[in-house]
């Protein structure tokens, strides 16, 4: 009786070391999955932090003044530009492609040529 019980305590306990080897085997794996995913999510921060200095750097109005003026080539609005909606002539029907429709104090190609 007692080798019996002195059997069943040792398979007992080396089934008991052999789950603790396993979960210890589990814990460790996922201890460096978390320590890679906290990695990765330093490393986003800091890009992060870097776009949000670059946005700024980028958006600065002096900045975007400069190049608007460079490259837009945007003029001050003549008050002859604004026209009401009844100004607009209505379409009987679609024009076709030939077909241009002169809207008041817009340039016509002909008067562009002689301003020219």
């Amino acid at each position: 009786m007692k080798n019996l019980v002195l059997t069943l305590w040792i398979v007992v306990g080396t089934a008991c070391a052999i789950v603790l080897f396993q979960v210890k085997h589990e814990v460790t794996a996922l201890e460096d999955q978390l320590a890679s995913v906290e990695y990765k999510i330093k490393t986003d921060r800091q890009a992060i932090r870097i776009l949000q200095a670059e946005w700024s750097y980028l958006n600065r109005p002096e900045r975007l003044a400069r190049l608007s003026s460079q490259y837009l080539n945007l003029k001050p609005l003549d008050p002859s530009q604004i026209v009401t909606l009844q100004d607009i002539p209505k379409l009987e029907e679609e024009p076709s492609s030939g077909t241009q429709i002169n809207l008041p104090g817009a340039a016509t190609p002909a008067s562009a040529e002689i301003a020219q």
